[in-house]
């Protein structure tokens, strides 16, 4: 909500109603609106509100073409830097994890600290950590968690070696950046879950921050362009070659 300048996709229409370009263009804080309608369980914190621009022009230099950004054309000046050079939709899906990668890293750190004082109700467990079944909700856990880095982490590797040679991804390696992201995104909120069940059912108390890793995970890995059988899909056209794939963000 600090922000003073906003980030918008527009969508150019001919008088016939087609799309004839789209892309991201930026406008100044002070010349939209900003409605108040973030009402969401988890990531309370984003300020991902609706923006509404009336009249409002862009000039050129403030719109960045989807279409040539996908075919990795940029309008920028700096076509030394490295970063410039990243294909354009994958990094903006990559994005998406690290948040979720430190939330689920902090509820496994969490529940282990405390499971050095924290008892099982109703058993002879006088710590959590005393019982194998946690122990085993903690490494499985914790390998969910790791896998979900690794391919994160392998995701940006390929994006950095393709800007570094400065090399356009084809679209099955593209397809894969998507597809390690909603795997990262998936097994962060699995991990959360198993996290959740094993530190107890004051999880979920307001009090207890294991709640808001839980909210916020689940929020932010059930974004559209991470949703698992969706990636699934785009993966598995790309694979076999089939065209065309079922969207252009690719």
């Amino acid at each position: 909500m600090h922000a003073q300048w906003v980030a918008c996709g527009i969508h150019m229409k001919n008088e016939r109603g087609e799309m004839t370009n789209l892309g991201l263009s930026l406008m100044p804080i002070d010349q939209v609106t900003v409605e108040d309608t973030w009402f969401m369980a988890g990531m309370k914190g984003t300020g991902s509100n609706t923006i509404v621009a009336k009249d409002v022009f862009v000039p050129e230099h403030r719109f960045l073409p989807y279409p040539q950004a996908f075919g990795g054309t940029y309008r920028t000046e700096h076509t030394d830097e490295v970063v410039y050079r990243a294909a354009f939709v994958p990094i903006t899906v990559l994005i998406l994890a690290p948040s979720q990668l430190g939330a689920a890293q902090s509820a496994l750190e969490h529940a282990i600290a405390k499971s050095k004082t924290r008892g099982i109700t109703h058993t002879n467990f006088a710590t959590q950590a005393e019982s194998a079944g946690f122990q085993m909700q903690i490494a499985e856990a914790a390998m969910k968690i790791d896998t979900a880095f690794l391919h994160a982490r392998r995701a940006a590797d390929d994006l950095d070696r393709f800007a570094q040679e400065s090399r356009l991804m084809d679209v099955t390696g593209r397809s894969r950046v998507r597809m390690d992201t909603a795997l990262a995104a998936k097994y962060c909120r699995e991990a959360v879950e198993v996290l959740v069940a094993a530190h107890g059912t004051s999880s979920l108390a307001d009090s207890n921050r294991m709640q808001r890793y839980w909210r916020d995970v689940h929020t932010a890995s059930h974004h559209a362009i991470t949703e698992w059988q969706v990636n699934l899909e785009v993966y598995g056209k790309a694979l076999l070659g089939i065209e065309p794939n079922i969207t252009h963000l690719i």
